[in-house]
């Protein structure tokens, strides 16, 4: 074997081997440099968008809901650039994303050649791995391109999951006429990951069990959504109550508390003993701070990623474990018998708090941004539908608010890695591709706004977006901060009518809760947007009325 092939052959050696390795999926903006990765996608599932950015987030999304990575191929140039915000993301949640960036051949970099940056290196501490390979022409390259793909994939899906960078630097001619000689086929192996899980002899569970605990259950990927049936079994033996962050999957099932946002305005809230934790970061800030009073081996974490997760300076107790092994090792020990005192008192508080917040929501058929969560809830409960939550208040309120019960696991997804309002759309589009089930999706006008030329990525899509329109955002509002309105916020006049007829969406501009409730509950093959506007000062002063109201009432604990 020569080792030198054809651009042709190195483009469909990337592509095939990254296929068997495990890639799903590929997401593609097209470019000339780019033509021999193009080439070869002849025949795979391919999804097509002129924009790099959102067409990663889209791969996001895709990955998202698999578990799978997601391959992103692009041009060269500025194109590369624009993946870095979905690569910030898929970083910081844990997303298997493959970047494969065609680049001018080293020898035009430095030289001012059109459409030529330095890209190896462009993204940083924020790829777990990045390969500069050499041209196809190169003497050996084929010959190492096994091993080098081999590892690219197993990092993309190892024990810290994430996105990684293939750069792919390609001479001219781009396609050749034929074959080149000594092109050959080579086979590519997959490499398993395995996660044991054995008990550290420094830990001791049966103390632990006998404190007053709560129990936490944060962001979640959608495989790991699927066993929170495990928990709530767990936290039911020990007696303690569940803390359910928005994006657990958890945050519909029942019995877990649904208002320990609410619950903490009340000062008189005896700290917990000890806290056990799963999963990724709360959405709650005042949940945080409460379970902050647990420090050390008081604070256990469990979590399939290494990454620290300690934004409270607790010094936890970190296990990495799947929550299926986890509590299955559990039954090895002989827990206390619980005591009711502590989960009743905590269920009683639930319960005042929710009757709260339905005495000061409106009482008439009025939209309002708490109801539009319950009433998106409420429909994903009875339809098992999968659920995006955009940044700022959407998932805030979907978090504190929503009273919906389900019985099965309704899978909830959100961009809390960096916690952004960009290329929301374009992920609601690859969970879509990837769920293969209508989704509820729900954002901020501002989000909606700042991704809008994704809206083509929802084309055949059974995706219902409803848009929360309140004129400019309106989070900031929330915090102490004296700042001109127009330099904190961006207020506007524009509503989304237009932008829905420009890329062949239904619409609708819903003017009660009655109305939003019968459309969501409707089953569509095709994307519909539907807009909800809101008024952001009302908004604030609605939410100030319901915290006024739960510091207001009388909560007692027992231990």
């Amino acid at each position: 074997m020569s080792g030198v092939a054809s651009n042709r052959t190195w483009g469909q050696s990337l592509v095939d081997g990254l296929c068997q390795l495990g890639a799903g999926r590929f997401f593609l903006s097209p470019g000339a440099r780019s033509a021999p990765l193009a080439a070869a996608l002849s025949g795979h599932h391919v999804t097509t968008h002129y924009d790099e950015r959102g067409m990663a987030f889209a791969a996001l999304g895709w990955a998202m809901a698999t578990g799978r990575p997601a391959v992103c191929v692009t041009t060269s140039g500025s194109a590369v650039a624009n993946l870095l915000p979905a690569c910030v993301e898929a970083f910081h949640s844990n997303v298997p994303l493959i970047f494969l960036t065609a680049d001018r051949p080293p020898e035009l970099r430095g030289t001012g050649a059109n459409q030529t940056i330095h890209q190896p290196g462009l993204f940083g501490g924020f790829v777990r791995y990045a390969v500069d390979l050499p041209c196809a022409q190169e003497v050996g390259a084929m010959s190492r391109l096994s091993d080098v793909l081999s590892e690219v994939v197993a990092i993309a899906m190892g024990p810290q999951p994430g996105p990684v960078h293939l750069n792919v630097p390609i001479r001219e001619p781009l396609l050749e006429g034929g074959v080149a000689a000594g092109d050959e086929k080579i086979e590519f192996s997959r490499v398993a990951n395995s996660f044991p899980f054995d008990w550290p002899s420094d830990f001791d569970f049966q103390r632990f069990a006998s404190g007053r605990g709560v129990v936490a259950i944060g962001r979640l990927p959608v495989g790991e959504q699927e066993r929170v049936g495990a928990i709530l079994d767990l936290a039911e033996k020990l007696g303690w109550p569940v803390l359910a962050d928005a994006a657990s999957g958890a945050r519909l099932r029942p019995g877990i508390i649904r208002h320990a946002d609410w619950i903490l305005q009340s000062h008189d809230v005896p700290p917990p003993e000890r806290v056990l934790h799963f999963g990724g970061a709360l959405v709650s800030k005042r949940i945080g701070k409460w379970l902050s009073a647990c420090r050390g081996v008081d604070c256990l974490q469990l979590r399939m990623f290494p990454e620290r997760l300690d934004p409270w300076d607790q010094h936890p107790y970190f296990l990495r474990s799947g929550i299926q092994q986890f509590c299955e090792s559990v039954k090895l020990f002989a827990l206390p018998m619980a005591t009711e005192n502590w989960i009743e008192s905590w269920h009683r508080a639930d319960g005042a708090v929710a009757a709260t917040i339905e005495a000061e929501l409106p009482t008439d058929d009025a939209i309002s941004e708490p109801v539009i969560l319950r009433a998106l809830a409420d429909v994903a409960a009875g339809t098992n539908w999968p659920v995006f939550l955009g940044n700022s208040m959407p998932i805030r309120d979907f978090d504190s608010c929503v009273a919906a019960v389900s019985n099965d696991v309704v899978n909830v997804f959100a961009n809390r890695g960096a916690s952004g309002i960009d290329g929301n759309i374009a992920t609601v589009a690859g969970l879509a591709l990837g769920c293969a089930s209508p989704l509820l999706a729900v954002m901020g006008d501002l989000a909606a706004l700042h991704d809008l030329n994704s809206l083509p990525l929802l084309h055949g899509l059974p995706v219902t977006l409803v848009i929360i329109n309140n004129g400019g955002g309106g989070i900031f509002r929330f915090l102490p901060i004296d700042v001109e309105e127009r330099l904190m916020e961006t207020p506007h006049a524009w509503e989304f009518r237009g932008a829905a007829q420009q890329f062949g969406m239904d619409y609708h501009q819903v003017a009660s809760l009655s109305e939003l409730r019968r459309l969501l509950a409707e089953r569509h093959a095709a994307p519909r947007i539907l807009e909800c506007r809101t008024d952001r000062g009302g908004n604030h002063a609605l939410h100030l009325r319901i915290a006024e109201a739960c510091r207001a009432l009388s909560l007692s604990w027992v231990d």
